[in-house]
């Protein structure tokens, strides 16, 4: 990816000649891409066309753009069943952005979906610091205790503790400590991984803010985070589709 983008962006009268041929053809390309998207929905084809259209976003030095097009692209993956996929795209926008956060999230869970936990480990670290960076941390939280509800194994429970310490999240941490999870996420399969990887940052900002801890998705029809939270204090529940969250 760099040697592609030095390549086009590069600092010499030739490089410079390039850049703005690309740039060219990215905008003819991409006028073409955006319009087969128009009411694709978030399939197969629609993820490979997302992805295609951030590589372009990213030769035309739209950045954002390219950012937000990955992450359609991820989504797109992910609903489609499509992991592996999805994961490259996460590694490919963490080269070119390092501080990104929901990708950072995203592909800790499909290391854990995929029982990588050593490599999930790195993703989380990362994740929490750059929460930490970007004041994000009652969002952070909501995503580490989700985290707990799926992995049993003592020594990761308390690696995900320290970290919601980190987080200022003493009380969540000591009940992960002592308590045990809902279920193995072996058991549980892809639907928890999918639930907590599109979950929006509103979402888990208002679950957050009215006190809620998001709940495992026990089944592949429970799409309403309404259906899915436990609420200590009752009162109304955010509205939403996989238990909260959505940023590249």
């Amino acid at each position: 990816m760099f040697g592609f983008l030095k390549r086009i962006f590069g600092g010499s009268e030739r490089s410079a000649s390039r850049s703005g041929t690309s740039a060219v053809v990215a905008t003819d390309d991409l006028r073409r891409i955006e319009q087969q998207l128009e009411g694709l929905g978030l399939g197969h084809k629609a993820a490979r066309l997302l992805n295609r259209a951030g590589d372009l976003y990213l030769v035309r030095g739209e950045r954002q753009s390219a950012l937000k097009r990955y992450g359609d692209a991820i989504d797109a993956y992910l609903q489609s069943g499509e992991y592996d996929n999805a994961m490259a795209v996460c590694r490919k926008i963490i080269r070119v952005v390092p501080e990104v956060i929901r990708t950072r999230r995203t592909l800790a869970w499909l290391c854990l979906g995929k029982g990588f936990l050593e490599i999930a480990r790195e993703h989380i670290d990362a994740y929490v610091t750059a929460s930490i960076d970007s004041q994000l941390e009652p969002l952070a939280v909501q995503q580490l205790q989700l985290m707990a509800q799926y992995v049993d194994r003592p020594d990761f429970r308390e690696f995900l503790a320290d970290k919601l310490s980190a987080l200022g999240a003493d009380n969540a941490a000591a009940l992960v400590r002592a308590g045990k999870a809902t279920t193995d996420i072996k058991d549980a399969g892809w639907t928890p991984v999918v639930y907590a990887a599109m979950l929006t940052p509103e979402e888990l900002r208002q679950a957050a803010a009215e006190g809620v801890e998001i709940k495992a998705p026990v089944d592949d029809k429970s799409d309403r985070l309404d259906r899915l939270l436990i609420d200590p204090e009752p009162g109304p529940a955010p509205g939403g589709g996989q238990s909260s969250q959505k940023k590249p």
